[in-house]
Protein backbone atom coordinates (compact mmCIF):
# COMPACT_ATOMS: atom_id res chain seq x y z
CA UNK A 1 0.00 0.00 0.00
CA UNK A 2 1.25 3.42 -0.64
CA UNK A 3 2.20 5.41 2.12
CA UNK A 4 1.10 9.41 1.87
CA UNK A 5 2.93 11.97 3.31
CA UNK A 6 0.83 12.25 6.69
CA UNK A 7 2.04 8.81 7.63
CA UNK A 8 5.79 9.85 7.10
CA UNK A 9 8.42 11.23 9.59
CA UNK A 10 8.76 14.91 8.17
CA UNK A 11 11.85 14.94 9.67
CA UNK A 12 13.82 12.79 7.48
CA UNK A 13 11.75 13.80 4.52
CA UNK A 14 13.21 17.32 5.04
CA UNK A 15 16.24 15.71 5.93
CA UNK A 16 16.45 14.08 2.02
CA UNK A 17 14.91 16.97 0.15
CA UNK A 18 17.87 19.17 1.41
CA UNK A 19 20.39 16.94 0.84
CA UNK A 20 19.39 15.69 -2.58
CA UNK A 21 19.48 19.67 -3.47
CA UNK A 22 23.20 19.54 -2.38
CA UNK A 23 23.71 16.46 -4.43
CA UNK A 24 22.54 18.56 -7.73
CA UNK A 25 24.54 21.49 -6.50
CA UNK A 26 27.54 19.40 -5.69
CA UNK A 27 28.21 18.45 -9.22
CA UNK A 28 27.36 21.37 -10.42
CA UNK A 29 29.74 23.20 -8.67
CA UNK A 30 32.77 20.71 -9.36
CA UNK A 31 33.59 22.33 -12.64
CA UNK A 32 34.35 25.58 -10.45
CA UNK A 33 36.31 24.71 -7.38
CA UNK A 34 39.83 24.49 -8.88
CA UNK A 35 42.10 27.75 -8.16
CA UNK A 36 39.01 28.78 -5.99
CA UNK A 37 39.07 28.63 -2.14
CA UNK A 38 35.99 29.68 -1.33
CA UNK A 39 33.90 27.87 -3.74
CA UNK A 40 36.73 24.81 -2.76
CA UNK A 41 35.42 24.79 0.70
CA UNK A 42 31.84 25.04 0.04
CA UNK A 43 32.19 21.57 -1.79
CA UNK A 44 34.53 20.34 0.42
CA UNK A 45 31.73 20.69 3.43
CA UNK A 46 28.82 19.38 1.50
CA UNK A 47 30.73 16.39 0.64
CA UNK A 48 31.39 15.94 4.11
CA UNK A 49 28.36 14.43 4.67
CA UNK A 50 25.72 14.96 1.80
CA UNK A 51 26.44 10.98 0.75
CA UNK A 52 27.07 9.39 4.06
CA UNK A 53 23.61 11.33 5.57
CA UNK A 54 21.66 9.51 2.74
CA UNK A 55 23.20 6.58 3.79
CA UNK A 56 22.92 6.99 7.37
CA UNK A 57 18.99 7.14 6.36
CA UNK A 58 18.63 4.51 4.61
CA UNK A 59 19.66 2.26 7.28
CA UNK A 60 17.74 4.21 9.95
CA UNK A 61 14.84 2.54 7.76
CA UNK A 62 16.35 -0.53 7.25
CA UNK A 63 15.05 -2.54 9.99
CA UNK A 64 13.06 -5.47 8.16
CA UNK A 65 16.61 -6.87 7.34
CA UNK A 66 16.51 -10.77 7.11
CA UNK A 67 12.68 -10.77 6.54
CA UNK A 68 11.41 -12.70 4.07
CA UNK A 69 11.33 -11.68 0.86
CA UNK A 70 13.71 -8.72 2.03
CA UNK A 71 16.70 -8.64 -0.24
CA UNK A 72 14.31 -9.61 -3.30
CA UNK A 73 12.43 -6.52 -2.61
CA UNK A 74 15.89 -4.16 -2.33
CA UNK A 75 17.68 -6.07 -5.45
CA UNK A 76 14.21 -4.98 -7.33
CA UNK A 77 14.17 -1.86 -5.74
CA UNK A 78 17.70 -0.46 -6.66
CA UNK A 79 19.41 -3.28 -9.21
CA UNK A 80 16.98 -2.95 -11.66
CA UNK A 81 17.11 0.75 -11.94
CA UNK A 82 20.73 0.56 -11.53
CA UNK A 83 20.98 -1.56 -14.78
CA UNK A 84 18.17 0.29 -16.83
CA UNK A 85 20.69 3.59 -16.08
CA UNK A 86 23.95 2.11 -16.46
CA UNK A 87 23.11 1.35 -20.15
CA UNK A 88 21.48 4.94 -20.42
CA UNK A 89 24.56 6.66 -19.41
CA UNK A 90 27.06 4.52 -21.01
CA UNK A 91 25.42 5.01 -24.39
CA UNK A 92 24.79 8.93 -23.49
CA UNK A 93 28.21 9.53 -22.31
CA UNK A 94 29.68 7.75 -25.49
CA UNK A 95 27.53 9.50 -27.52
CA UNK A 96 28.23 13.06 -26.34
CA UNK A 97 31.80 11.92 -26.36
CA UNK A 98 32.54 12.33 -22.70
CA UNK A 99 33.52 8.47 -23.45
CA UNK A 100 35.99 7.22 -26.04
CA UNK A 101 34.71 3.53 -25.48
CA UNK A 102 31.44 2.29 -24.51
CA UNK A 103 31.23 1.07 -21.46
CA UNK A 104 30.08 -2.72 -20.87
CA UNK A 105 31.08 -3.67 -17.53
CA UNK A 106 27.31 -3.15 -15.59
CA UNK A 107 30.43 -3.79 -12.30
CA UNK A 108 32.03 -0.63 -13.04
CA UNK A 109 29.65 2.15 -12.30
CA UNK A 110 29.37 5.12 -13.99
CA UNK A 111 28.06 8.52 -12.64
CA UNK A 112 26.38 8.57 -9.48
CA UNK A 113 25.07 4.79 -9.82
CA UNK A 114 27.52 3.52 -7.28
CA UNK A 115 25.19 4.69 -4.53
CA UNK A 116 22.44 2.07 -5.95
CA UNK A 117 25.33 -0.63 -5.68
CA UNK A 118 26.61 0.23 -2.49
CA UNK A 119 22.98 0.49 -0.78
CA UNK A 120 22.27 -3.43 -2.16
CA UNK A 121 25.90 -4.57 -0.69
CA UNK A 122 24.92 -2.95 2.35
CA UNK A 123 21.24 -4.76 2.94
CA UNK A 124 23.49 -7.98 1.81
CA UNK A 125 26.02 -7.38 4.79
CA UNK A 126 23.22 -6.57 7.03
CA UNK A 127 21.65 -9.66 6.58
CA UNK A 128 24.86 -11.50 7.69
CA UNK A 129 26.01 -9.50 10.95
CA UNK A 130 22.46 -7.98 12.18
CA UNK A 131 22.31 -10.32 14.47
CA UNK A 132 25.90 -10.60 15.68
CA UNK A 133 26.79 -7.67 18.61
CA UNK A 134 26.88 -4.11 17.68
CA UNK A 135 29.66 -4.28 19.69
CA UNK A 136 31.86 -6.55 17.27
CA UNK A 137 30.15 -5.51 14.29
CA UNK A 138 30.87 -2.02 14.44
CA UNK A 139 34.77 -1.77 15.12
CA UNK A 140 35.14 -4.77 13.09
CA UNK A 141 34.04 -3.27 10.24
CA UNK A 142 35.77 0.37 10.57
CA UNK A 143 39.11 -1.67 11.58
CA UNK A 144 38.65 -3.23 8.07
CA UNK A 145 37.64 0.45 6.34
CA UNK A 146 40.89 1.39 7.80
CA UNK A 147 43.40 -1.29 6.35
CA UNK A 148 41.09 -1.77 3.69
CA UNK A 149 42.75 0.99 1.81
CA UNK A 150 46.40 0.10 1.87
CA UNK A 151 44.67 -2.41 -0.90
CA UNK A 152 45.25 -1.07 -4.64
CA UNK A 153 42.41 -3.73 -5.77
CA UNK A 154 39.74 -1.93 -3.55
CA UNK A 155 38.63 0.88 -5.55
CA UNK A 156 36.06 2.17 -7.33
CA UNK A 157 35.09 -1.23 -9.41
CA UNK A 158 32.29 -2.58 -7.79
CA UNK A 159 31.97 -0.05 -5.43
CA UNK A 160 34.04 -2.17 -3.28
CA UNK A 161 35.93 0.96 -1.41
CA UNK A 162 32.77 2.75 -1.00
CA UNK A 163 31.25 -0.14 0.42
CA UNK A 164 33.52 -0.93 2.98
CA UNK A 165 34.35 2.57 3.86
CA UNK A 166 30.92 4.04 4.49
CA UNK A 167 29.08 0.41 6.14
CA UNK A 168 29.91 1.96 9.67
CA UNK A 169 28.20 4.87 9.24
CA UNK A 170 24.89 2.60 7.35
CA UNK A 171 24.91 0.80 10.02
CA UNK A 172 25.20 3.41 12.32
CA UNK A 173 21.79 4.68 10.93
CA UNK A 174 20.29 0.84 11.33
CA UNK A 175 21.24 0.60 15.29
CA UNK A 176 19.66 4.01 15.93
CA UNK A 177 16.02 4.17 17.33
CA UNK A 178 13.39 6.96 17.02
CA UNK A 179 13.76 7.79 20.66
CA UNK A 180 17.86 8.32 20.06
CA UNK A 181 17.04 10.74 17.04
CA UNK A 182 15.44 12.79 19.29
CA UNK A 183 18.66 13.93 20.21
CA UNK A 184 18.98 15.26 16.58
CA UNK A 185 15.63 17.04 16.42
CA UNK A 186 16.52 18.94 19.72
CA UNK A 187 16.74 22.62 18.45
CA UNK A 188 18.96 23.50 22.08
CA UNK A 189 21.98 22.38 20.08
CA UNK A 190 21.31 24.59 17.05
CA UNK A 191 23.45 27.15 17.71
CA UNK A 192 26.96 24.49 17.97
CA UNK A 193 25.49 22.94 15.07
CA UNK A 194 25.79 25.75 13.04
CA UNK A 195 29.25 27.05 14.27
CA UNK A 196 30.07 23.48 13.82
CA UNK A 197 29.13 23.96 9.99
CA UNK A 198 31.06 26.96 9.57
CA UNK A 199 33.86 25.91 11.76
CA UNK A 200 34.38 23.57 9.10
CA UNK A 201 34.00 25.49 6.25
CA UNK A 202 36.73 27.96 7.60
CA UNK A 203 39.30 24.69 8.45
CA UNK A 204 38.46 24.25 4.73
CA UNK A 205 39.26 27.28 3.68
CA UNK A 206 42.30 27.42 5.58
CA UNK A 207 43.08 24.01 4.91
CA UNK A 208 41.73 21.98 1.93
CA UNK A 209 42.48 18.49 1.95
CA UNK A 210 42.24 16.02 -0.93
CA UNK A 211 38.34 15.42 -1.49
CA UNK A 212 38.94 12.04 -3.15
CA UNK A 213 39.42 11.09 1.16
CA UNK A 214 35.32 12.36 1.46
CA UNK A 215 34.92 10.05 -1.97
CA UNK A 216 35.58 7.12 -0.06
CA UNK A 217 36.45 5.45 -3.32
CA UNK A 218 40.23 5.21 -3.68
CA UNK A 219 42.97 3.37 -2.03
CA UNK A 220 45.44 4.79 -0.16
CA UNK A 221 48.10 4.68 -2.87
CA UNK A 222 45.96 7.54 -5.35
CA UNK A 223 45.74 9.48 -1.89
CA UNK A 224 48.85 9.80 0.14
CA UNK A 225 50.96 6.89 -0.94
CA UNK A 226 50.24 4.42 1.85
CA UNK A 227 51.45 6.50 4.46
CA UNK A 228 51.62 4.56 8.10
CA UNK A 229 48.95 7.24 8.90
CA UNK A 230 46.63 6.81 6.20
CA UNK A 231 44.29 4.88 8.80
CA UNK A 232 44.21 7.39 10.99
CA UNK A 233 43.53 9.75 8.54
CA UNK A 234 40.69 7.55 7.62
CA UNK A 235 39.30 7.52 10.88
CA UNK A 236 39.26 11.01 11.35
CA UNK A 237 37.00 10.97 8.29
CA UNK A 238 34.54 9.14 10.52
CA UNK A 239 34.61 11.43 13.00
CA UNK A 240 34.32 14.57 10.38
CA UNK A 241 31.23 12.81 8.95
CA UNK A 242 29.51 12.32 12.07
CA UNK A 243 30.27 15.51 13.26
CA UNK A 244 29.15 17.40 10.07
CA UNK A 245 26.48 15.16 9.64
CA UNK A 246 24.76 15.22 13.17
CA UNK A 247 25.27 18.89 12.72
CA UNK A 248 23.37 19.48 9.59
CA UNK A 249 20.40 17.02 10.22
CA UNK A 250 20.15 18.88 13.98
CA UNK A 251 19.15 22.11 11.27
CA UNK A 252 16.33 20.12 9.78
CA UNK A 253 12.37 21.09 10.96
CA UNK A 254 10.23 17.99 11.95
CA UNK A 255 7.40 20.01 10.52
CA UNK A 256 5.65 19.55 7.08
CA UNK A 257 6.76 22.52 4.67
CA UNK A 258 6.57 23.14 1.10
CA UNK A 259 9.55 21.31 -0.07
CA UNK A 260 9.08 18.47 2.23
CA UNK A 261 7.07 16.19 -0.37
CA UNK A 262 10.72 16.35 -2.16
CA UNK A 263 12.02 13.84 0.60
CA UNK A 264 9.98 11.26 -1.41
CA UNK A 265 11.21 11.66 -4.48
CA UNK A 266 14.87 11.82 -4.20
CA UNK A 267 15.51 8.55 -6.14
CA UNK A 268 13.86 10.26 -8.98
CA UNK A 269 15.90 13.17 -8.47
CA UNK A 270 19.48 11.46 -7.85
CA UNK A 271 19.19 9.11 -11.18
CA UNK A 272 17.86 11.61 -13.88
CA UNK A 273 19.78 14.78 -12.77
CA UNK A 274 22.69 12.93 -14.54
CA UNK A 275 21.00 14.44 -17.55
CA UNK A 276 20.94 17.99 -16.70
CA UNK A 277 24.79 17.41 -15.60
CA UNK A 278 25.53 15.81 -18.47
CA UNK A 279 24.04 18.60 -20.89
CA UNK A 280 25.71 21.04 -18.70
CA UNK A 281 29.02 19.81 -18.71
CA UNK A 282 29.08 18.19 -22.34
CA UNK A 283 27.97 22.14 -23.78
CA UNK A 284 30.35 23.50 -21.65
CA UNK A 285 27.83 25.75 -19.65
CA UNK A 286 29.85 27.37 -17.05
CA UNK A 287 28.51 30.77 -16.68
CA UNK A 288 30.54 32.87 -14.01
CA UNK A 289 33.30 30.84 -14.11
CA UNK A 290 36.24 33.41 -14.54
CA UNK A 291 35.99 35.21 -12.20
CA UNK A 292 33.94 33.71 -9.36
CA UNK A 293 31.55 36.35 -8.28
CA UNK A 294 28.36 36.53 -6.46
CA UNK A 295 26.49 36.03 -9.59
CA UNK A 296 28.49 32.84 -9.66
CA UNK A 297 26.87 31.44 -6.65
CA UNK A 298 23.55 32.91 -7.55
CA UNK A 299 23.58 30.94 -10.80
CA UNK A 300 25.08 27.56 -9.04
CA UNK A 301 22.09 27.83 -6.08
CA UNK A 302 18.84 28.83 -8.14
CA UNK A 303 19.94 26.35 -11.39
CA UNK A 304 20.26 23.45 -8.23
CA UNK A 305 16.62 24.34 -7.22
CA UNK A 306 15.27 24.48 -10.56
CA UNK A 307 16.69 20.85 -11.45
CA UNK A 308 15.66 19.60 -7.95
CA UNK A 309 12.08 21.07 -8.74
CA UNK A 310 11.27 19.74 -12.29
CA UNK A 311 12.87 15.92 -12.02
CA UNK A 312 10.64 15.84 -8.28
CA UNK A 313 7.14 17.04 -10.22
CA UNK A 314 4.20 14.64 -10.63
CA UNK A 315 5.07 14.95 -14.48
CA UNK A 316 8.40 13.70 -14.29
CA UNK A 317 7.84 11.77 -11.33
CA UNK A 318 4.99 9.99 -13.59
CA UNK A 319 6.28 8.77 -16.72
CA UNK A 320 9.31 7.84 -15.27
CA UNK A 321 7.69 5.64 -12.45
CA UNK A 322 8.61 2.25 -15.07
CA UNK A 323 12.02 2.75 -14.78
CA UNK A 324 12.47 3.98 -11.48
CA UNK A 325 9.96 2.14 -9.59
CA UNK A 326 9.17 -0.60 -11.90
CA UNK A 327 5.46 0.44 -12.02
CA UNK A 328 2.96 2.03 -15.08
CA UNK A 329 2.95 5.78 -15.01
CA UNK A 330 -0.88 5.22 -14.06
CA UNK A 331 0.23 3.62 -10.68
CA UNK A 332 1.94 6.77 -9.87
CA UNK A 333 0.30 8.18 -6.91
CA UNK A 334 1.21 12.07 -6.02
Amino acid sequence: MHKTLDHRDYFFDNARAFLIYLVVLGHLINPYVEGHKFMGSLYLLIYSFHMPSFLFISGYFSKNAGKPGHLEKVAKKLLVPYICFFCFFSVYYYLTGKSSNLQLDPFNPVFALWFLLTLFMFHVILVIVKNYKAYYVMPIAILVAMFAGFSSNIDGYMSYSRTIVFFPIFYLGYLMNKHQTMILRNKRWLPISISILIAFYVIYTIHPINPDWLLGSSPYSSLDGKNIFSPLKRLLLYFIICITMFSFMNLMSSKKHFYTYIGQRTMYVYLLHGIAIGVIRGFDLYPFKDPISIFTYIYLFVTSAIIVYVLSTNFVAKWTNPVINLKSPSKFVP
